[in-house]
């Protein structure tokens, strides 16, 4: 594998659930180079009164020490240079994990989608949908512990994804959400990429139906050439461009069933130190409603 694919640099935050601990384990069977650093985060809330400050820090350290270990466990069973740090901070979670994975440099930042928290705080107020607002680094939210039938790679450190469905929408920086994905399609057995087409100012002009027709034939063609064009630059020789027309968010959940894929890439946008919005976008439906991993990295 080349190493330009390896990752360097993981940040797993953890509560200790069991949805964080699927995370891990994803984390440590992802496709990591030699000397490469898995840092494991736990955030405490900063107003934690007094005595009881204490011994939730206690608490904390003494959980997040087991869960290192076990790591390190893990990591030399498999022969693996991987080193483990982990550490126990205070404040706002998605802030702390996002300052963080900057000062490690990491490449990613692997979370459980179910944390201690409601079905109705998973989807609209949970941690990992809170890090991908605010994160210009990928997230990778881990939707279970095992992969589809076939899907995981017998060995840690290798990519576990064999079929994988990455949503492009062809806009200017559409090539670093490609680049982001790398790591996770060396080795993949089936990757589609698809791109949802639409047709430009359908909902504001008034058309006849040949004129709606031709349209949609022209964005179609022209997005089939603009995507085998971005695939090919990526050097992406096993995907399989696709376009299609019709909503993003339906589409891809539908590409990803009849692809049983194991990984879903995609991509969102922002500017740049602002908190951007992303409930009810693209990349906040996936997240609700794919039965598997979904990998978001920002275009």
């Amino acid at each position: 594998m080349p190493s330009r694919n390896l990752l360097s640099s993981v940040v797993v935050p953890t509560d200790f659930s069991e949805g964080a601990q699927h995370a891990l384990d994803r984390a440590l069977r992802l496709p990591l180079g030699p000397k490469s650093k898995l840092t494991l985060l736990h955030v405490l809330p900063d107003d934690i009164p007094g005595k009881l400050r204490k011994e939730a820090i206690a608490e904390a350290e003494r959980s997040l020490e087991k869960t290192a270990a076990r790591a390190s466990q893990e990591i030399l069973r498999a022969g693996m240079k991987v080193q483990v740090v982990s550490d126990v901070v205070e404040g706002v979670a998605s802030e702390q994990i996002l300052k963080r994975a900057h000062t490690v440099e990491a490449d990613v930042i692997c979370m459980g989608r179910h944390g201690r928290r409601s079905l109705t705080q998973v989807l609209l107020g949970s941690v990992s949908s809170k890090v991908v607002r605010v994160s210009d680094l990928p997230v990778l939210v881990v939707k279970s512990h095992g992969l589809q039938p076939g899907g995981a790679a017998s060995k840690a450190g290798l990519n576990p994804y064999r079929r994988v469905v990455a949503a492009i929408d062809l806009l200017k920086g559409s090539d670093r959400v490609l680049k982001a994905m790398k790591p996770y399609v060396e080795g993949v057995v089936d990757l589609s990429v698809l791109h949802a087409s639409t047709i430009p100012y359908e909902d504001f002009v008034l058309l006849d139906s040949s004129r709606v027709e031709e349209l949609r034939v022209e964005a179609l063609n022209q997005a089939t050439k603009d995507l085998r064009s971005l695939v090919t630059k990526a050097g992406l020789v096993r995907a399989e461009p696709k376009v299609a027309a019709g909503d993003a968010r339906l589409l891809i959940l539908e590409e990803a069933k009849a692809h049983t894929a194991e990984l879903i890439v995609v991509g969102t946008r922002g500017v740049k130190g602002l908190k951007r919005v992303v409930v009810g976008s693209v990349a906040e439906w996936v997240l609700a409603n794919a039965s598997c991993d979904v990998l978001v990295a920002r275009a």
